[in-house]
């Protein structure tokens, strides 16, 4: 593999930056030139704080250069890469998805602009450590991440930013599907792999990777019937109404349910994919409905907030069941306490599929399994998780999401 001369780079950087500094560059320009120079893209966002008007939005981006030391913290996971490494082998679901071997890509510096919907939830950040901990195996490869703010025209401008600092290929988990084609048409239009994560854009990308809600939430729905014998009375607390999520869910239950004419559905509620509205329809419903055998919630924070509407309702005693989705370590902690009877395993750690992904189309190699489907480009459909039962816990125990403890089980 040929090297790079760090000692010159760095002397480019330093120049280009005192050029921007002095106002001789434009800002477009002084990204434009160190987008060559990838593996100092972490001064990056210092430089531009330092030249902006305090009411100006403020870019937020985080970089890990190319071949750290094992020991290394990387930005906004604090994790070493001997961490993330560890975390790559132990933890991550679909590592035999699009594998690449360990080691270098090619034989120049690589650098992956990844564009997230915003650091404002832990799913969202623990996509980003997924992705991370792919690029740790590959020491010529770096990544510089950005903030969208869950904001569709900051997670725009981030694009514009990741592209004027040429960046190899960009790995994007839209905020919103159609608000983001702009962003993805100016990535195709640079030539560049465009690779979406989660959320997909309904225009042209080389390649859109998701999971379904549908058949995540039919395998939990199918657990209900199952553990309900086939008869039983169910209420329904979704995630926010609308939101495709949770018109997905609904769908995977209702297509669960189709086999099973002794359930019947008593309510259904808007739980907001959060804890308290959760906490407000079933205090309702416990009042309304004398007999409950299950609730079905579209997330984990409703699932506790029920629980707890239970117990202050003193129903402990009814052992109505509780099936969800989310899979964050919190939850499986529940499914082992026994507090939820299965909880569907829909993973944020994606990110490092999205990365192969990239590095793959960058190197010319054909990525198998892809379909066409009803928008341009390809989708890569990502096969559904066990859902996670009392059965299998144990294997799940630690490879969720998050590091938040579950709230004390008020039934317990």
């Amino acid at each position: 593999m040929s090297k790079w001369n760090y000692d010159e780079d760095r002397r480019k950087f330093d120049q280009i930056s005192d050029e921007f500094l002095k106002g001789n560059i434009s800002r477009r320009e002084f990204l434009k030139r160190v987008g060559f120079l990838g593996t100092f893209s972490g001064s990056v966002s210092a430089i531009l704080a330092s030249c902006k008007p305090t009411t100006a939005a403020q870019p937020t981006v985080v970089a890990t250069a190319a071949g750290v030391s094992a020991e290394t913290k990387w930005p906004l996971t604090n994790m070493t890469t001997s961490e993330l490494l560890e975390f790559y082998n132990k933890t991550l679901p679909f590592r035999d998805i699009l594998p690449l071997p360990e080691g270098p890509v090619g034989d120049k510096p690589i650098v992956i602009g990844f564009s997230q919907t915003g650091f404002n939830h832990p799913w969202r950040v623990e996509m980003i450590k997924s992705a991370q901990a792919e690029v740790a195996r590959h020491p010529n490869v770096s990544l510089v991440i950005t903030d969208g703010n869950v904001d569709i025209q900051k997670q725009n401008n981030d694009v514009d930013d990741l592209l004027a600092q040429n960046v190899d290929a960009i790995v994007m988990s839209p905020v919103e599907s159609a608000g983001l084609v702009p962003a993805g048409n100016k990535v195709m239009a640079a030539q560049k792999p465009l690779v979406l994560l989660d959320r997909d854009i309904p225009s042209e990308k080389t390649l859109f990777i998701g999971q379904s809600n549908i058949t995540m939430a039919r395998g939990v729905g199918e657990e209900m019937v199952k553990q309900l014998n086939g008869k039983g009375k169910i209420l329904e607390i979704t995630g926010l109404i609308g939101s495709s999520p949770a018109i997905d869910r609904q769908k995977g239950m209702m297509e669960a349910l189709a086999n099973a004419p002794g359930i019947e559905i008593l309510a259904t509620g808007d739980g907001e994919w959060i804890r308290d509205p959760a906490v407000k329809l079933m205090e309702d419903w416990l009042v309304a409905f004398p007999e409950i055998d299950a609730v079905f919630s579209h997330a984990e924070e409703s699932s506790w907030g029920a629980q707890f509407a239970i117990a202050r309702a003193n129903r402990c005693g009814d052992k109505i069941l509780h099936f969800t989705h989310d899979a964050s370590n919190a939850g499986f902690k529940s499914v082992k306490s026994g507090l939820f009877a299965a909880d569907g395993n829909y993973s944020p750690f994606i990110g490092d599929i999205g990365v192969r992904a990239a590095l793959m189309s960058l190197m010319g190699q054909e990525i198998p399994n892809k379909e066409k489907y009803e928008f341009e480009g390809w989708l890569y459909r990502l096969p559904d998780l066990p859902v996670v039962t009392a059965a299998n816990v144990d294997e799940w125990l630690g490879r969720g999401w998050g590091d938040f403890e579950p709230p004390d089980d008020p039934c317990a």
